[in-house]
């Protein structure tokens, strides 16, 4: 791997675990257990 492939990989795990970390805990309202979340949510 060159170097810049890393980089770039590094800034685009970074925005997408950003993104999901955001919209899991601002949409649920709550910050307990992921899981808990997600199914009250989905039901």
């Amino acid at each position: 791997m060159k170097i810049y492939e890393l980089v770039i990989l590094l800034i685009l795990a970074g925005f997408a675990g950003y993104y999901v970390y955001k919209k899991l805990f601002k949409s649920s309202g709550c910050g307990c257990g992921k899981s808990s979340c997600n199914a009250k949510k989905n039901s």
